[in-house]
C-alpha cells in the first residue's frame, strides 16, 4: 500500500514508481478489498508469528492462503504475497521443503505480475535462495542469488547499496562451501556498499545505521572468512586483525556510543561559547530526527485514512495495477535506454566535447547523435498510452482531496517537511562553523573505527579491552592490551548466547525468583538458584579463548554485543565450582571474575578514545546531588525491590493522554531506605544537607530548577521503569514524587528525552533503580534508554543496574564505593566498586545481591 500523500502529480507518480521498484505490497486493480474475516485472520497469523509460535502460524497462514485464493483468485498479487508469507513461516518452522515450494510459487506469480526483471522478483528469489541454503541445497541456491543480484544491479547500478544483499547472499553460499577467499571478496563488497553510503544529513545517517545493523551477519561473515584464511600463505595475520576489528566496530554502532561521543565533543571544547555552540548543533540534530519521526507518523496516520475509503482505495488499486502492467511491458524499452545511456557516458568520458581527442574519437560525434536520436524515439514510444494512466491518477488525486482531514493533513505535513528541511540546513551550516573553529569536532562527535595501535596507545599498563561481535551462527572476540592483541572465533551465536544469558539471569533477578518462589521467600529477602557451573561454562565460551590476555591485568574493559549487553560480566566464574555444604560457602569460594578484575563497560570501542581524550574530571564545585525516597504510598509496604511496575497494576494505569497518571504512579512501593543511602553518601563526600532531595523535594520541578552542572556526582535512588511498562510511553523513565496535578514539565516521571535535555558536568551518575541498563529491545542496542540519555546530558561514568535492586544492597554498594573514592581519590571507579562487591561476596551474599550494578563509561581515575 502506498503510504505517501498526493502533494502534486509528479510527487504521486514518483512515490508510486518508487514503491513498485521496491516491490511493495498492495491489492490489484478491480479486485475486492480483503474481507473483514480475512483481515482478522491475517492479524491473528501475524501475532502468532511474532510470538514465535511457528507451527501454529504456519497453519494460520495456510488458512489465509485459502481465503485469499477464494477472494482474489490464483494469480493475484495478494496470492503471491500469501505464498511469500507461507515461505517465510515454513522456513522459521524448519520445514524447508515446504518453504522452497511456497517461495517457488511466489517467484512464478511475481514474474507474471511484475515482470521477470522486477525488484519484487529479486526479493522473492533471495528468499527462495535462503530456504534452499538452509536445506543444504547450495547448488540450487546460488543461481537464485546471482539472478537476484543481476536484477538489483540492472535497476540501480553495481555501486548502489541496493546491491549489497546480493553480495552478502553469495558470501553466505561461499562460506557454507568453505570457499573462504570467494566469501571474503563477496562480504567485502557487501559491507563496503552498505557502510559507504552518503550520511551527510542527520535523517539519512540514522537510516544507514539501521541498515548496517540489518547487515550485521555480512560483517560477521567477513570476520569468519578472514579467520579461516589467517594462517594460509599470504594470510597476513596483522592485517586480518585490523580489518576484522574495524568491521566489528562498524557493525555494532549504538545510540549510547553516539551520545557518549557527543558529550565528549562538548567537553573537549570546555565551558566556552564554542562548547555551547556544539550543544546547539547536537540539539538541532536531535530535532531533525524528531521531525523525521513525526513526518513518518503523519504519513502512517494518513495512510489509515486512505485505507478506510473504498473509493480512493479502488482508484489506487486500479492505478497500481496499470502501473505494474505498464512497467512490465516497457521493461525491454528501459533496458535499451539503460544500455544506450551507459554507452553515451563511456563516449563522453573517452571523448569529451572540447577536450583532447584521439584517433578513436573520429566517429564519437556521429555516434553521440545516433544515441540521442534513438533515446528520443524510445522516449516517445514509452510515453504512448500514458494518458489513461494519468487520467486515473487525476481521479485519485481528486478522491484524496475529498477525504476527511485532507486540508489539515496537508498543512501539517507541509509544515513538518519545511521544518525538517530547515533543521537539516541549520545543522549543516552550524556544524561547518564549529568544525572551522574546532577541527577535532568531527572526529570526536562521529568517531571512526579505531585501529589496534590507537586502542593500545590509550590503554593503561594494567588494562585489557575485550570487544565482541555476535552473529547468527558464530561470534567473535577481540582482546587488546598495551603490548599484545588477539582475536578468536567463539562458538555461540546469537540464539545460544541469549539462552545462556537468560538462564543465568533467572538466578540473579530478584523479581524473577520471587515470582517462582512465592511471597514468603521474597519477604525473607532470600533467593536461590544461581547456576555456578553454567556461569563457568559461559565464561569458557566467551572469555576462554582470550583468557591469557587477562593475566596480570586488573582492569577489564568490556564492549559487549547481543545478549551479552544484558549480563554483568562480574557474575562469570573462572573455574569449575568447588563442592560446598551451603550456598553461602559456594558463593564465597567461587572464583568470580570480579575477584581478580575490576570491570567497566563501554558501548563501543571508539568510546574509549572519546573518554580518554578528556584529560580532566568535572570542574563542578559541589561534590554531590541526590534525589530519592519519592512520596509514594504503595499497595504493599513489605515489598522493597525498586521497579517492577507491573506488580502494581496494568500499564495503562500509568500513562494517559501524554502525561503520567499520578494517582497510579503514587501506588508504587515507597522506598524510605533510599533516604539513608543518599544521606550516607552525601556525608562521606562532604556534601551539604540541602543537596539531598527527599520526599516532596524529589520532584521534577526541583530537579529542573537546579543547576545540575554544579555537581560532580549525581544519584537517583528510586524506581526505574523501562519502555513498555507504560502504556503510551515509548521510553524509559525514573519515578519522582508525583504532583497533585500533572503538567508537561512535572508529571512524576523523568523520561529519557527529558534527561537528555539536562546540562550536566558529572564524573558519576548513579541510577540506583531497576533495569536502568536496559535497551528498548533485547540485545539490540547496548546500554540505551536512560544510560544513553545521561551520557548525552554530560555524564562521564554511569553506575547502572541490570535488574530489580535490593534496597539494602544498593545502599551497601554505593556508600562503600564513594567512601573509598573519598578516602583515596586516585582509586579507579571500577576498582572502588569491585572492592565494595568483594566485601559482600566475603559475607556469602548471593550474586543477586551484589552483582546488579555495572560501571559504564570511564572506569579508571580521572585527573583533577
Amino acid at each position: 500500500m502506498v503510504r505517501l500523500p498526493i502533494a502534486s502529480r509528479a510527487l504521486r507518480l514518483l512515490a508510486l514508481l518508487a514503491a513498485l521498484a521496491l516491490g511493495s505490497v498492495a491489492t490489484l486493480a478491480q479486485a475486492p478489498q480483503p474481507s473483514e474475516e480475512l483481515k482478522a485472520l491475517q492479524e491473528q497469523a501475524r501475532r502468532s508469528y511474532q510470538a514465535r509460535a511457528y507451527s501454529e502460524a504456519l497453519g494460520l497462514y495456510q488458512r489465509v492462503l485459502d481465503m485469499v485464493l477464494a477472494e482474489f483468485g490464483p494469480e493475484s498479487e495478494q496470492t503471491a504475497i500469501a505464498y511469500y508469507s507461507l515461505g517465510l513461516v515454513a522456513e522459521a518452522a524448519g520445514d524447508y521443503a515446504a518453504s522452497e515450494r511456497f517461495h517457488r510459487r511466489s517467484v512464478f506469480l511475481r514474474e507474471k505480475i511484475y515482470g521477470p526483471d522486477s525488484a519484487g522478483v529479486a526479493m522473492a528469489l533471495e528468499s527462495l535462495g535462503q530456504a534452499l541454503m538452509k536445506a543444504g541445497h547450495l547448488d540450487e541456491a546460488e543461481p537464485q542469488f546471482r539472478r537476484a543480484l543481476t536484477i538489483r544491479q540492472a535497476a540501480v547500478g553495481s555501486q548502489h547499496a541496493f546491491s549489497a544483499a546480493g553480495h552478502a547472499n553469495l558470501g553466505h553460499v561461499a562460506l557454507a562451501r568453505g570457499r573462504w577467499q570467494e566469501a571474503l571478496a563477496a562480504y567485502r563488497q557487501a559491507t563496503r556498499l552498505v557502510a559507504g553510503q552518503d550520511t551527510s544529513t542527520v535523517t539519512v545517517k540514522a537510516l544507514v545505521e539501521d541498515e548496517i545493523r540489518r547487515y550485521r551477519d555480512a560483517f560477521v561473515g567477513l570476520a569468519r572468512a578472514t579467520w579461516e584464511l589467517r594462517e594460509t600463505p599470504g594470510g597476513a595475520p596483522q592485517a586480518a586483525f585490523e580489518e576484522t576489528f574495524a568491521a566489528a566496530q562498524q557493525a555494532w554502532s549504538t545510540e549510547a556510543a553516539s551520545a557518549l561521543a557527543k558529550m565528549t565533543a562538548r567537553l573537549g571544547a570546555g565551558q566556552t561559547e564554542l562548547g555551547r555552540r556544539i550543544r546547539a548543533v547536537q540539539d538541532l540534530s536531535d530535532r531533525a530526527l524528531e521531525l523525521g519521526r513525526e513526518a513518518q507518523e503523519l504519513l502512517a496516520g494518513w495512510s489509515a485514512v486512505q485505507r478506510a475509503n473504498r473509493e480512493f482505495m479502488g482508484l489506487q488499486e486500479t492505478f497500481r495495477a496499470q502501473s505494474i502492467a505498464r512497467a512490465r511491458d516497457q521493461a525491454p524499452l528501459v533496458r535499451q535506454q539503460t544500455a544506450l545511456v551507459e554507452e553515451l557516458k563511456e563516449i563522453l568520458a573517452r571523448c569529451p566535447p572540447g577536450g583532447q581527442r584521439g584517433p578513436s574519437c573520429a566517429t564519437a560525434d556521429a555516434r553521440r547523435g545516433a544515441i540521442a536520436a534513438e533515446l528520443g524515439r524510445l522516449s516517445q514510444q514509452a510515453s504512448q498510452g500514458s494518458g489513461e494512466l494519468m487520467a486515473v491518477h487525476a481521479r485519485m488525486e481528486a478522491a484524496e482531496k475529498r477525504l476527511p482531514g485532507y486540508a489539515e493533513f496537508q498543512a501539517r505535513h507541509s509544515a513538518v517537511s519545511e521544518a525538517l528541511h530547515r533543521a537539516e540546513r541549520d545543522v549543516r551550516e552550524a556544524r561547518a562553523e564549529v568544525v572551522r573553529a574546532f577541527p577535532d569536532y568531527a572526529e570526536l562527535s562521529d568517531p571512526r573505527p579505531m585501529t589496534r595501535q590507537q586502542v593500545q596507545s590509550l590503554l593503561r599498563p594494567d588494562e585489557v579491552l575485550v570487544a565482541y561481535l555476535v552473529g547468527s551462527q558464530r561470534s567473535f572476540v577481540w582482546a587488546l592490551t598495551r603490548e599484545r592483541a588477539e582475536w578468536s572465533m567463539i562458538e555461540p551465536g546469537a540464539e545460544e548466547l541469549a539462552r545462556e544469558v537468560a538462564h543465568l539471569r533467572r538466578g540473579l533477578d530478584p523479581q524473577a525468583q520471587q515470582d517462582a518462589a512465592g511471597t514468603e521467600g521474597s519477604r525473607a529477602g532470600v533467593t536461590t538458584g544461581f547456576d555456578l557451573a553454567r556461569s563457568h561454562a559461559l565464561y569458557d565460551k566467551v572469555l576462554g579463548p582470550v583468557s591469557g590476555m587477562l593475566t596480570g591485568k586488573r582492569h577489564l574493559i568490556v564492549v559487549p554485543g547481543g545478549a551479552l549487553t544484558s549480563m554483568p560480566f562480574q557474575v562469570l566464574v573462572k573455574a569449575p565450582p568447588r563442592p560446598a555444604r551451603t550456598p553461602q560457602e559456594a558463593y564465597r569460594s567461587a572464583r568470580w571474575l570480579i575477584s581478580s578484575h575490576a570491570i567497566s563497560v563501554l558501548p563501543s570501542v571508539p568510546s574509549l578514545g572519546a573518554l580518554r581524550k578528556i584529560t580532566a574530571g568535572s570542574v563542578a564545585p559541589r561534590p554531590f546531588f541526590g534525589m530519592g525516597d519519592p512520596v509514594l504510598v504503595g499497595p504493599d509496604p513489605t515489598e522493597r525491590q525498586r521497579g517492577a511496575a507491573k506488580r502494581v497494576g496494568p500499564p495503562a494505569r500509568y500513562y494517559r493522554n501524554g502525561l503520567a497518571d499520578t494517582r497510579a504512579v503514587r501506588q508504587l512501593q515507597p522506598l524510605p531506605e533510599t533516604a539513608d543511602e543518599l544521606r550516607a553518601i552525601a556525608k562521606s563526600l562532604g556534601a551539604r544537607p540541602e543537596d539531598v532531595n527527599l520526599r516532596e523535594a524529589a520532584s521534577e520541578t526541583r530537579l529542573k530548577g537546579t543547576a545540575l552542572a554544579d555537581y560532580r556526582i549525581i544519584e537517583f535512588a528510586t524506581h526505574g521503569l523501562v519502555a513498555g511498562d507504560l502504556s503510551g510511553l515509548a521510553e524509559p523513565a525514573l519515578v519522582l514524587t508525583p504532583p497533585d496535578t500533572p503538567t508537561e514539565t512535572d508529571d512524576g516521571l523523568l523520561t529519557a528525552s527529558e534527561i537528555a535535555a539536562l546540562r550536566l558536568d558529572a564524573d558519576w551518575v548513579v541510577l540506583s533503580a531497576c533495569n536502568t541498563a536496559a535497551g528498548e529491545t533485547e540485545g539490540a542496542d547496548a546500554l540505551s534508554g536512560l544510560a544513553r540519555a545521561f551520557f548525552y546530558a554530560g555524564a562521564r561514568t554511569l553506575l547502572v543496574s541490570h535488574w530489580s535492586v535490593y534496597s539494602a544492597a544498593a545502599t551497601d554498594l554505593t556508600t562503600a564505593t564513594f567512601s573509598r573514592i573519598a578516602k583515596a581519590p586516585k582509586t579507579g571507579r571500577a576498582e572502588a566498586f569491585r572492592q565494595s562487591m568483594l566485601r559482600l561476596i566475603a559475607e556469602g551474599k548471593e550474586p543477586a545481591y551484589w552483582a546488579p550494578f555495572v560501571v559504564v563509561g570511564e572506569g579508571a581515575p580521572l585527573a583533577r
